[in-house]
């Protein structure tokens, strides 16, 4: 009983020190003394407080330009009150935008360290909430299935053209680093079709020339040289003058032969020998190829006890 009765004591203690620095805090703020309410509402949460305090940590936190707090506290809103998870995601793109602003530093750490942190929180306290361009401004920051998961939401929410393209192609390869080629390739054309800006191109253009050369390669591999012949045109003209390009060639040559079709397949292989700065690998491989075609049939084995 006496146990009991101390215990209930250091709770009523811990409840009053939580109340007496919660309301320093909201004082410090009032004041604009953000930095003040930050330490008074941490003060108020290791003596109990609960959901509400995070909530005003985490705008004196963003008040202080303290990103990494802010973060913190809009997280372990969520987490103390489900039902307050839209209120934290509010917080959070306010983190986002802050962090998006600033351009280069905050408190000596990189801008998109916060950004990218904010979008991964974000995600995880609002898991269906659109993250528009910030998305892609971290598309460095989400492995591919993630970025699977979350691009699709942000394509919805983007408006600006350069936008759109610009997250359609960290899409595009999302969808090939997950082996998705052929959808990639579909979105790459997209891309290709709709911008003229050179470093999207070239991005789209050479997703669009790896994707098609794999596929080209399955399919030769399955022994539909009809399809992999596709594919492998399809590597040539996003990407020609490349590693990926002149092996599409070899490529076609291969899907060529198979069809009955040495000629075709003859020139595909000259024209990757006559190429500049090819690589030994793949010179060597052309250049086998190209000889086993003028190589004599083998005789065929004699039988044994044949007439001679």
């Amino acid at each position: 009983m006496w146990c009991a009765g101390l215990a209930g004591l250091a709770l009523i203690g811990c409840m009053s020190a939580a109340a007496d620095h919660e309301r320093l805090g909201d004082h410090a703020y009032r004041e604009g003394r953000f930095l003040a309410a930050v330490a008074e509402y941490r003060a108020a949460l290791r003596s109990g407080a609960g959901a509400p305090v995070w909530a005003k940590l985490g705008s004196a936190a963003l008040q202080e330009r303290q990103l990494a707090t802010a973060i913190e506290a809009f997280s372990a809103l969520q987490k103390a009150d489900p039902d307050r998870a839209t209120e934290a995601a509010i917080g959070l793109e306010r983190v986002a935008q802050l962090a998006d602003r600033s351009g280069g530093a905050v408190g000596g750490t990189s801008q998109g360290t916060y950004l990218a942190g904010a979008v991964r929180a974000l995600r995880a306290v609002a898991p269906g909430r659109p993250l528009g361009r910030w998305a892609l401004s971290t598309g460095a920051a989400l492995d591919p299935t993630e970025a699977l998961e979350a691009l699709p939401a942000a394509l919805a929410s983007a408006t600006a053209g350069r936008t759109v393209d610009s997250l359609l192609v960290a899409y595009g390869e999302a969808q090939r680093v997950t082996t998705a080629c052929e959808a990639a390739t579909r979105t790459f054309r997209t891309v290709l079709r709709r911008t003229r800006l050179v470093p999207l191109r070239n991005t789209a253009a050479s997703g669009l020339g790896s994707c098609a050369l794999r596929l080209g390669l399955d399919a030769l591999g399955g022994n539909q040289a009809d399809v992999a012949e596709h594919w492998f045109e399809a590597a040539l003209g996003a990407v020609p003058g490349s590693d990926a390009g002149w092996r599409a060639e070899i490529g076609l040559g291969d899907a060529r032969l198979a069809q009955g079709d040495v000629l075709g397949a003859a020139l595909a292989y000259q024209s990757v020998l006559a190429a500049r700065a090819l690589p030994d690998s793949l010179r060597g491989l052309a250049t086998e190829k190209l000889n086993a075609l003028a190589a004599p049939p083998a005789a065929p084995a004699s039988t044994p006890g044949a007439r001679r």
